[in-house]
């Protein structure tokens, strides 16, 4: 049970961004090179080379590049709520890219080796051995060490400012909210407004009320639903996904992503702070407890 409270913890999805992934694993090129040159960690048998064995060195260090970056790429196609991204997910993902690079070597063996039983089983389970025997680092030692530098981080940034119950009293408690169709524009009231989240082409919006809470669903993009709430300064984008009213906060905890925020009276849902909006967080939170 441990393990698997353990795996469903939060952690960054980095595959997003392309041209990093690109360079990152050009980087790791590198170093699976220089760490198979300097300690040549498996048997070598120079009478079956096709090639020099430093070339074959190569070959098995640059052959995952391709496949990691269209393996992401199609990654990227398919994650649609990158919050929902655990250190599970993480792992297991790895551990089939990892699969299939073992694959990918075992399926060039004959460009590289002359032994007449490439082809065998035996082979097979030694490529994708080997292949898991270098990512085993990143697997077991990397990831966790990652996860827990990032909670220590975002829980240290979380220390900088007390967490308290706020209290903005506003006037003019109502606003009128414009859509792209007429019919459809609606009065927001801040008082009782509790969050909002992009789902596809609509915005759900969730409102605080005496049965607990009532949604509403609209056809506006959360920018435009953004950009007229700008005289309230407690209304918050926090992702890029959600915009939350920075009264209805209870608590907020740190996590590899990020911050956890935790709503009064709501405990069914948590709402994401971005580790790219954290110190802009910080910093709106703790200039409005000064008001």
């Amino acid at each position: 049970m441990e393990i698997k409270a353990y795996l469903k913890q939060p952690y960054p999805f980095y595959y997003k961004e392309l041209k990093r992934v690109l360079l990152l694993l050009c980087f790791l090129a590198i170093a699976s090179f220089t760490f198979t040159y300097l300690f040549e960690p498996f048997v070598v048998n120079v009478k079956e080379h096709k090639i020099d064995y430093i070339w074959i060195m190569v070959f098995h260090s640059v052959l995952p590049i391709p496949i990691a970056f269209i393996y992401f790429f199609l990654l990227n196609k398919s994650i649609k709520n990158i919050e929902n991204w655990t250190l599970g997910k993480e792992f297991l993902h790895l551990a089939v890219l990892l699969f299939l690079i073992g694959i990918a070597s075992f399926l060039i063996r004959d460009f590289i080796y002359t032994n007449p039983d490439n082809w065998s089983f035996r082979y097979l389970w030694e490529e994708i051995r080997n292949t898991f025997l270098v990512g085993i680092l990143l697997l077991i030692i990397i990831l966790p060490l990652n996860l827990q530098r990032l909670i220590n981080k975002h829980s240290n940034d979380l220390k900088k400012i007390s967490i308290s119950k706020q209290y903005f009293n506003d006037l003019n408690a109502n606003t009128q909210i414009v859509t792209s169709i007429k019919e459809e524009n609606f009065n927001l009231n801040i008082q009782t407004f509790i969050y909002a989240k992009v789902d596809g082409n609509y915005l759900e919006i969730f409102y605080d009320d005496s049965s607990g809470y009532e949604k509403k669903l609209k056809r506006l993009a959360l920018k435009e639903f953004l950009d007229q709430l700008k005289s309230y300064p407690f209304i918050f984008k926090t992702h890029r996904s959600y915009v939350v009213n920075l009264n209805a906060i209870e608590s907020v905890s740190g996590n590899a992503q990020g911050y956890a925020l935790y709503l009064k009276d709501y405990p069914q849902r948590t709402i994401p702070v971005s580790r790219s909006k954290i110190k802009e967080f910080n910093q709106v939170y703790t200039s409005l407890k000064k008001n």
